[in-house]
């Protein structure tokens, strides 16, 4: 498998399916990204000196709020978590974030991150109304004593940046494990995922392995676990996280 044709190939297409139009003083940039509602994904762009300010106009939280989820407490401390993570802020129900000129690919690739990624863990099962599925995961992850690190960063061959949920190091018989929490597995998610693992890859190693953890009570999309698959990914169903064969593959 070439790899690096595999991301060449992935970012030429997002060259090609991005399209933007002047709206007053922004840029309204549109991508090819869909959001859990089958929209694609927008966010607006100006120039403010040397710098470029993202904000993605209420859209991300307006949404949420139209499919009737409500920011309790322990969501807002979710929602800041994954902030801070891709170096989004939010200003009422807006995300909006600032960077020089320079470092423009790097933070639009990283507000786009955000967007995605709030949207994916805020649209709850059906079955389960009251926490989030990265809660789930954690809770799970405690109760079965499988230790790692949360919320990493790597750079990745290409010079942008990839989150991960979970980083399980390695040891003697087990080689390190990077693990993402899939809320809403879509043909989105698989996207930027396997891009994010095929070039985070090139420069952690041949042993590395990713994990994705699959929400299951949600659906999810024709063909995704078998992408997945076929990209050398350890795919775990939710509903079958108990297997003794899914905990072999999480544990030290």
């Amino acid at each position: 498998m070439d790899i690096q044709k595999l991301i060449n190939d992935y970012t030429d297409w997002l060259k090609s399916e991005i399209t933007f139009e002047k709206i007053g003083e922004y840029y309204e940039i549109t991508t090819p990204y869909l959001d859990s509602a089958n929209d694609y994904l927008q966010l607006y762009v100006k120039q403010e000196d040397n710098q470029i300010l993202f904000t993605d106009d209420s859209m991300t939280i307006n949404n949420l709020k139209m499919h009737g989820i409500t920011l309790t407490k322990n969501r807002k401390i979710q929602l800041q978590r994954i902030l801070y993570q891709y170096g989004v802020q939010l200003d009422g129900d807006e995300l909006i974030a600032k960077a020089p000129i320079n470092n423009f690919p790097q933070k639009k690739h990283l507000f786009i991150q955000a967007m995605l990624r709030i949207d994916d863990m805020f649209s709850l099962s059906k079955t389960r109304v009251s926490s989030l599925f990265l809660d789930d995961v954690q809770e799970f992850f405690a109760e079965k004593e499988i230790y790692c690190t949360d919320n990493v960063q790597f750079m990745g061959k290409s010079g942008f940046s990839h989150n991960y949920d979970f980083l399980i190091q390695r040891s003697k018989t087990k080689p390190e494990r990077l693990c993402q929490a899939v809320n809403n597995p879509n043909k989105t998610a698989m996207s930027n995922i396997l891009f994010a693992w095929n070039d985070t890859k090139l420069v952690r190693g041949n042993n590395s392995q990713l994990i994705v953890i699959l929400n299951d009570q949600n659906s999810i999309g024709k063909g995704i676990e078998e992408a997945f698959i076929t990209y050398e990914t350890k795919v775990i169903l939710w509903s079958k996280r108990n297997n003794p064969n899914n905990i072999e593959l999480l544990s030290a």
